[in-house]
């Protein structure tokens, strides 16, 4: 299916009706997932609610087929969606970041953008929770600061979270702080929680415990950060790591690069456009890179190494946000050399100023989401679409964006799979 940039009067009338009754009634109305070839042309009156994007690409022959994990933000709702777009089960809770388990249990970071402007969601900002498959808690640990973007199950059972912490008035660091406000000034800053199922926290790690407070990596600290503290208006947003990711095996250590030790964290700190690996022994920052490709980092989001088994094990993925260049870049980085392998560039068609994720699939393949438009879609190495799938409502971010989405292959579920496919 080729994508078009039109769109027909009919259409247009839709999404205006889509928009009203979302403001008048609190109802969002979806479309039908669609893949024949005029889909973005027409529009089909919705027959169900659950359904709630619409396939606009569907290659068969060159997709990688599974379930899509498709966090809403808006309407606290986390799908599952097939390969044909359509969504086969729901959990009903708002997500910042979800992870799906091979047990159908959804592990949840809470307090989407959204969600922290609903009461509901907005008092589990510190916790923490596992969802059974039916949406029941089974799990859950509230945190000593607001959990933050990420989170990940080990393969020990424990379970890796960020915390927003912030950096104590009596800590001996403070002074050596050179500019004189932020001496007394709120800092927020990261923490690292390896939690153990009962609740225990078995590993730490404290982002202005091991870096330079003086510094913000490859960026200057920027002026507007100190404005607000200033102006009284938040505390000053020093570090805000939005990604925590484990080295898997591979053939780096194997031939005797320590830096690379698997079960070391990777994480990116986002306003430091920087990411690093911290020796989770020593806790030292072990490895950093703040890229050179269309001169460096702006931002950045899910900075992993893909696993042995995969297209390019051993490299490093990492989304560029491109925020202060408009356009975003999926980067495939030689961890050693630090040069690019590969890039997923094509200007100002592929942009999300924050969030957003990617993955490397067993095909070869990327599964991209540009999260602030809602858009989740699948390239070949070549750069070609062959799977896209859109969020039906159109309108402010806030009820456009999803966070993070991410495939799941076929099997991974085991026995639920079956009722899926009934």
């Amino acid at each position: 299916m080729k994508r078009s940039g039109l769109r027909s009067k009919k259409w247009k009338e839709a999404v205006l009706l889509v928009a009203l009754l979302a403001c008048v009634g609190g109802v969002v109305v979806y479309f039908e997932s669609d893949s024949t070839p005029d889909a973005r042309a027409r529009y089909s009156p919705p027959q169900q609610a659950s359904v709630i994007g619409r396939l606009t690409v569907f290659e068969r022959g060159e997709s990688f087929p599974g379930y899509t994990l498709y966090p809403m933000c808006g309407n606290a709702e986390v799908h599952l969606l097939n390969h044909e777009g359509k969504s086969v089960h729901v959990w009903p809770v708002d997500a910042d970041r979800a992870r799906l388990l091979p047990n159908g249990n959804l592990l949840v970071v809470h307090a989407s953008k959204w969600g922290l402007s609903t009461e509901k969601w907005k008092k589990l900002r510190r916790f923490v929770r596992e969802y059974s498959w039916d949406g029941k808690v089974v799990w859950e640990k509230q945190l000593d600061g607001p959990a933050h973007h990420d989170i990940q199950r080990l393969s020990n059972g424990n379970t890796l979270a960020l915390v927003i912490t912030s950096v104590p008035m009596d800590d001996p660091v403070r002074s050596t702080i050179q500019d004189p406000f932020l001496r007394t000034a709120g800092i927020r800053s990261d923490e690292i929680q390896e939690i153990s199922p009962s609740g225990e926290i078995m590993w730490n790690w404290k982002f202005h415990e091991h870096v330079d407070i003086n510094s913000c990596g490859a960026e200057q600290c920027p002026d507007e950060f100190r404005d607000k503290v200033v102006q009284g208006e938040r505390n000053y947003d020093w570090s805000h790591t939005n990604t925590i990711s484990v080295i898997p095996e591979n053939h780096w250590f194997e031939v005797g690069d320590e830096r690379f030790r698997p079960g070391n964290i990777m994480v990116l700190p986002r306003n430091w456009s920087t990411a690093m690996i911290i020796d989770k022994a020593s806790k030292e920052i072990v490895w950093r890179y703040s890229g050179s490709y269309r001169n460096g980092l702006s931002g950045g989001h899910e900075a992993h190494m893909i696993s042995k088994g995969l297209p390019g094990a051993g490299n490093v993925l990492i989304l560029d946000n491109g925020r202060d260049r408009k356009e975003s870049y999926v980067l495939e980085i030689d961890p050693v050399s630090q040069e690019t392998v590969w890039a997923y560039d094509v200007g100002e068609q592929f942009f999300t100023r924050a969030a957003g994720s990617m993955q490397r699939l067993p095909n070869g393949n990327t599964l991209i989401s540009e999260d602030l438009t809602g858009r989740v879609f699948e390239v070949t190495p070549t750069k070609k679409v062959v799977w896209e799938f859109t969020r039906a409502y159109k309108g402010e971010e806030a009820m456009t964006r999803i966070n993070r989405a991410q495939r799941y292959p076929l099997g991974f579920l085991g026995e639920l799979e079956a009722d899926l496919r009934g």
